[in-house]
């Protein structure tokens, strides 16, 4: 795409190298490997594939622990894609956890697809787009109700019974 000056494709590659999917380290690595074996070729699409690798890092691996995970790598020829891969993690902007569903990636307006996903304090609403509560929603609509206690039951399959 850089050969033939065509920086439309040129974008769209990087946008699909901000998307691989990354699952664990072994992928990690993986990942990361390619991206710096190919930098030389794909400079821009290389950068933009080690971003989406320290984004992995710095959601998996809380900077507590960024140091063992390091040592780990002592030996294994990843010493320097696991320095580049932390420095690259150190300068990213923070992580901010939603105050109320408390996920970095906040689940605001998305339908709960399991019990598990409540937690105490856990501010929700309605869906609006179910019968469930009745024609638009009923006397349910536009209030927020708040999770006050969740708690697992034992059975042969687990379930969480909440209090709101």
């Amino acid at each position: 795409a850089e050969k033939y000056i065509m920086p439309e494709l040129m974008d769209e590659m990087k946008k699909q190298m901000e998307n691989v999917p990354i699952t664990n380290n072994a992928t990690l690595f993986e990942v990361a490997h390619a991206a710096t074996e190919f930098a030389h070729l794909f400079p821009d699409v290389s950068a933009a594939l080690l971003l989406t690798c320290a984004k992995f890092v710095q959601k998996t691996i809380p900077p507590s622990e960024q140091l063992q995970f390091a040592k780990d790598q002592s030996g294994t020829g990843n010493e320097v894609i696991v320095l580049q891969l932390l420095v690259l993690a150190d300068d990213l902007p923070a992580l901010v956890e939603c105050s109320n569903c408390g996920r970095v990636l906040c689940v605001d307006g998305q339908v709960v697809v399991g019990a598990d996903e409540f937690t105490a304090g856990l501010q929700m609403r309605v869906n609006k787009t179910s019968f469930y509560w009745g024609v638009n929603d009923g006397q349910f609509a536009e209030k927020v109700y708040t999770v006050l206690k969740c708690e697992k039951q034992q059975q042969q399959q687990q379930h969480s019974v909440c209090e709101m």
